[in-house]
């Protein structure tokens, strides 16, 4: 019999998963809230529980898995480790520590855990009313970052100005906000890169660095919305190295060692690496699944498939095969009705379309864009250098044109 593997979370972004699961010969089940989740179409069998609700995809689980054995619990691009270490601690199949990941669930912890131990990270203060955001404010110099300590996908995240209205900003990121308890952060200019890698008998092996792109920020702010970047990093393998080691010293602040990590960092003006933050999954954004592969010619999600089985991981497998550039950018139409969208078959046929994924169409209504869920789609560029690669995802994103109709 094919082993079982147990995908938490079965969106657009988890398919990749669900297939590469299926071409490795295993039984895939996955989990949504969503009966309609397209990943499902790839599942043998589907299981309907919230992937954020741990108790309710534990009693699922539970009564599936006494029918049915499973062999192995992961998930990809979904903001729910802990749902995974305590589904797969209950199963006592292979998972990360679950007091470690509870940690990176609460960013007042995690960075506490970070500064105990002597980790670079951002200076920061926990705000849990409007009138403690008015007294620690004073302690800071603008710009500052505020945002949910529960948070995830960017929502209520903001970029806190001297004459941002500081109600408005409570308010707004509070309304994101679970657990009631805000992050007031040092604000950081400086390159920014998101880490890929994972630990392989307690050793933390980076496998991917691409460098983020917030040059929209002057548009978007107070709302910070990524917008792609460029995959491989311009860096070097000095500081590359350095990122690498304090990614390692971070987890294991929180007793994290085994499984996924993915890391924001951020270099400031003397050049030392801090962590932002760190979640214990692969990313989402097709990062794993496709930047990845095409960039470093290294199949993660795979690796991660095998730890989660229990299957011994060689780190030489994580080492890159060649290195291409790849461009990235995502889509920020106006706020309105998308009456029509041009450019996407000119774009689709151009060789250095890698991809392109466009998640609205005519006759949707465009959000606001302030938060990474409001994107419109994304384009991925081939290029023959870092600096190709960067100009031709530009040069995609002016091709795609979205005709909107402000509504009242």
């Amino acid at each position: 019999m094919p082993k079982r593997l147990l995908i938490i979370g079965a969106g657009l972004e988890q398919v990749p998963a669900y297939q590469l699961a299926k071409e490795k010969g295993l039984y895939v089940v996955g989990t949504d809230i969503n009966p309609d989740a397209p990943a499902f179409d790839f599942a043998d069998d589907s299981l309907i529980a919230s992937t954020r609700d741990v108790d309710e995809t534990l009693a699922v689980v539970r009564a599936y898995a006494s029918k049915y054995p499973i062999d192995g619990v992961m998930t990809i691009a979904n903001d729910v480790p802990y749902t995974v270490a305590a589904v797969a601690a209950a199963l006592e199949l292979p998972h990360a520590n679950k007091e470690a990941v509870r940690k990176l669930t609460n960013k007042v912890q995690m960075k506490t855990a970070f500064q105990e131990a002597g980790v670079a990270t951002p200076d920061f203060t926990a705000v849990h009313s409007m009138g403690e955001l008015e007294k620690v404010i004073k302690g800071f110099e603008f710009p500052l970052i505020l945002k949910p300590s529960d948070g995830r996908g960017s929502n209520g995240v903001l970029y806190v100005e001297e004459e941002t209205d500081l109600s408005w900003a409570f308010s707004h990121s509070m309304a994101s906000c679970g657990n009631g308890i805000l992050v007031l952060e040092e604000f950081i200019d400086g390159p920014q890169l998101s880490v890929e890698g994972m630990f392989i008998d307690g050793r933390y092996q980076s496998v991917a660095f691409a460098d983020r792109n917030y040059s929209n920020l002057p548009k978007t702010k107070p709302f910070i919305v990524e917008d792609g970047g460029t995959i491989p990093s311009r860096f070097g393998d000095g500081l590359l190295e350095k990122i690498r080691t304090v990614i390692e010293a971070g987890a294991g602040s929180l007793g994290l060692n085994w499984g996924p990590v993915k890391a924001d960092i951020v270099i400031g003006d003397n050049g030392v690496p801090q962590i932002i933050e760190l979640a214990g999954r692969l990313s989402g954004n097709y990062l794993a699944t496709h930047h990845i592969p095409f960039t470093y010619g290294v199949d993660l999600v795979g690796a991660i498939i095998d730890l989660s089985l229990g299957l011994k991981i060689d780190a030489n497998i994580l080492k890159p095969k060649y290195k291409k550039y790849l461009g990235v950018r995502y889509f920020f139409p106006a706020e309105g009705e998308i009456k029509a969208i041009e450019g996407e078959k000119e774009l689709a046929q151009d060789p250095a379309t890698y991809n392109l994924a466009i998640y609205v169409k005519a006759g949707d209504h465009q959000a606001a864009i302030n938060c990474h869920a409001a994107r419109a789609g994304t384009v991925m560029m081939r290029g023959k250098t870092y600096a190709d690669a960067t100009q031709k995802a530009e040069w995609a994103v002016k091709t795609i044109k979205f005709q909107i109709e402000k509504e009242n």
